[in-house]
């Protein structure tokens, strides 16, 4: 079973990452679904569409256990627990699905994997600043962690009319110097102004980001 490890931040908040390995088939054997979970999975028609989502689904089995990992989706899409007990947030890019859970706080996590296309979209969700402060080396890390930092916000308050150039920027940081992979970002949303942490890790030809 390639659960590739878990990771432990601030407030007991639990993240995971999942190497998907499985077919849909050795995946389903091990993820409990009730009868609507099960007749949303039956509508899936691609393969890898179950595959991601079977995966996320054995992650939060992992990180929720004794508790129940019965997911529902709100009016937005964002996946909550039919218990209530935890905040959650996942994510899937190609070979790898991941989670995130907290039973204090909202959470939000992005996986993406590195692709030099972001260099055409970048001035689309990033401020002068922000593009200002990305390094010449590790330069696609650098303006990843700024994408899944903002997506992994975007996921965390979950309302749709978020814009990431507007209401979200993460605070200029070096990413070489960075020795505890964490930077701080502020959101300014509905009269809201507030700041978050976030963790980002490179795991192989991915960045995971994740924030709180």
């Amino acid at each position: 079973m390639p659960f590739i490890r878990e990771i432990h931040l601030s407030d007991g908040i639990r993240a995971g990452i999942w190497h998907i390995t499985e077919g849909s088939g050795e995946l389903r054997s091990l993820v409990h679904l009730n009868e609507s979970e099960q007749h949303l999975y039956d509508s899936f028609s691609h393969d890898l569409r179950k595959r991601h989502w079977l995966a996320y689904r054995a992650l939060l089995q992992l990180l929720l256990a004794p508790h129940s990992s019965e997911v529902y989706y709100d009016d937005f899409g964002k996946p909550c627990l039919n218990s209530g007990s935890h905040y959650i947030s996942v994510s899937h890019a190609g070979e790898y699905a991941a989670a995130v859970c907290s039973d204090k706080f909202p959470v939000g996590i992005d996986i993406e994997q590195l692709k030099d296309r972001i260099e055409r979209v970048k001035e689309r969700f990033m401020l002068p600043g922000e593009l200002a402060s990305i390094s010449a080396q590790n330069r696609l890390e650098h303006l990843y962690i700024y994408w899944c930092g903002k997506e992994a916000l975007y996921k965390l308050i979950g309302k749709p009319e978020l814009d990431f150039r507007r209401d979200i920027h993460i605070h200029p940081f070096e990413y070489l110097c960075t020795t505890n992979r964490s930077c701080k970002a502020t959101l300014t949303y509905n009269g809201i102004h507030q700041s978050y942490e976030l963790f980002y890790e490179k795991t192989g030809n991915y960045m995971l980001v994740v924030a709180y």
